[in-house]
């Protein structure tokens, strides 16, 4: 997901349309809808407007101020990132996410998405948001990698916990341990481990496929904690170029903004999260950084080619730069 730079002279009227979309949540805009508009504005937008000042914005409006295209769709992307701040999206934020889209002639499947998390369909929301995510990616990965339909039904059974382990699997990945500790593989090895992450092969581990979302952790710097996979799903979200890159990053705010699990795991119920003290920010200058990254590592990468390479040089080779400071780092 490519940030990109606003016309200045557009700044004002796409900051009045996200405060807009702000105030309209059930609990008015509150610190976390408040911390992420100022994030937006530090990061993005690179202006210091006083947003209690800032007057709501019709659609019509707003589309006379704004160019179709990519601008539009970064700016309908934002608002749905709002709208899932702190809780489930209303129907009168929803309603007004979809007028802005409409008018900006902007097509974003979230937008039909959230509606129905606003609604209280839930099946049909996870059905619809998992059908967009990176999720398939996994199943695809799998299947290139074990080269075959089968083994991919066989990884998800055993995810499930109704196949036993895959021995030769799950012995590679455990031989990880012996590598120097500097090692992008060691680092994994030392991840999971860590944080209580089965490997591929085990029962209830992940698909192969999968993977690269925990050695982003690894590459990234973040751990697991729910601030962590904000700012870990940002960066995979910055680097995945594929249609898919929103998901991404928005699965990352349903599960800990909208604090809606789409998972099969328990997950940390944490009221008012992106209020706390320059998280927001950290979350959007990761998008920024992965945006520097060479390659989808979600896209046909193979760990394996890296496993036994220091992890400072797999960063330099990825073109993976330094975190940036925030006052929440």
């Amino acid at each position: 997901m490519q940030l990109h730079r606003p016309d200045l002279r557009s700044v004002p009227h796409q900051l009045r349309a996200l405060v807009t979309i702000a105030r309209a949540a059930r609990d008015g805009f509150g610190p976390p809808q408040r911390a992420l508009v100022c994030a937006m504005q530090n990061v993005i937008f690179r202006t210091n407007e006083d947003l209690d000042d800032l007057q709501p914005i019709s659609p019509a409006e707003l589309a006379g101020h704004v160019e179709q295209g990519n601008q539009a769709l970064q700016l309908i992307r934002l608002m749905i990132v709002v709208c899932v701040a702190d809780g489930p999206p209303c129907l009168d934020q929803v309603s007004l996410v979809a007028a802005f889209a409409a008018a900006l002639a902007t097509d974003e499947p979230a937008v039909r998405v959230m509606a129905h998390l606003a609604k209280g369909r839930l099946l049909r929301f996870r059905l619809a948001f998992l059908r967009r995510s990176h999720i398939r990616h996994y199943f695809r990965n799998t299947y290139r990698m074990s080269g075959g339909f089968l083994p991919v039904i066989a990884a998800v059974l055993r995810f499930r916990g109704v196949l036993g382990e895959d021995t030769a699997t799950v012995s590679r990945f455990k031989a990880l341990e012996t590598l120097p500790h500097e090692t992008l593989g060691y680092q994994f090895f030392r991840h999971c481990v860590d944080a209580g992450i089965a490997f591929p092969g085990e029962k209830e581990g992940f698909p192969e496929g999968a993977i690269f979302h925990d050695v982003t952790h690894v590459l990234s710097g973040y751990d697991t904690s729910a601030q962590g996979e904000l700012k870990n799903a940002a960066f995979q979200a910055g680097y995945t170029k594929a249609g898919h890159d929103f998901f991404t990053w928005l699965i990352a705010m349903v599960l800990h903004g909208a604090r809606v699990n789409l998972t099969p795991f328990p997950m940390p119920n944490i009221e008012g999260l992106l209020g706390e003290e320059g998280l927001a920010e950290c979350m959007l200058r990761e998008l920024e950084r992965g945006n520097s990254v060479k390659v989808d590592l979600g896209d046909a990468w193979d760990f394996w080619d890296y496993a036994e390479v220091p992890i400072d040089e797999v960063r330099k080779r990825l073109g993976i730069p330094p975190r940036q400071l925030t006052r929440a780092a």
